[in-house]
């Protein structure tokens, strides 16, 4: 029987450090301003381009319930490539962190599963690495349905 290991990109959001797939992740990029975007979720920090198309930014510590983060010099934007199942939708997003701090490998036995009663339901697992924890996202799922339908309608208004 042969295990499976993925690579987890981890950064930290305020005190908090999270994990992402590596395979969600298109790049790394130091931080940019962001051009502000009317009316959007109160997450939003704004757009940015993006190869050929413009994606919105998110400040990740408004979207897990946390302090908005505050732009420093360690401050980097991490973009995502996301799938919704029920909407059929590939998007991508960029996120704002306070900084990225290194790629975690793992097989699945080394991840403790969250249980199904615990919200919000894009945190996957959690992994223990000396005494810190490492929430390990199910990016695809940090978005609800209304979110995305809004974070994608609010793009197409700038085209």
């Amino acid at each position: 029987m042969s295990v499976t290991v993925n690579s987890y990109l981890t950064f930290k959001v305020g005190q908090e450090t999270f994990g992402v797939n590596v395979s969600k992740v298109m790049e790394i990029r130091e931080y940019q301003k962001p051009q502000s975007l009317p009316q959007s979720l109160p997450f939003v920090a704004g757009v940015i381009a993006y190869n050929e198309e413009v994606i919105p930014l998110i400040d990740t510590g408004l979207k897990f319930g946390m302090d908005a983060l505050t732009i420093n010099a360690a401050t980097c934007i991490v973009v995502l490539q996301l799938v919704n199942d029920v909407l059929g939708k590939t998007y991508r997003v960029a996120i704002l962190v306070d900084t990225v701090s290194d790629v975690l490998e793992s097989d699945d036995t080394s991840m403790k599963p969250i249980t199904d009663d615990y919200r919000p339901e894009y945190i996957f697992s959690t992994y223990k690495q000396d005494d810190q924890f490492i929430y390990i996202l199910n990016a695809d799922m940090v978005f609800n349905q209304k979110e995305i339908i809004a974070l994608l309608d609010s793009i197409k208004q700038l085209k």
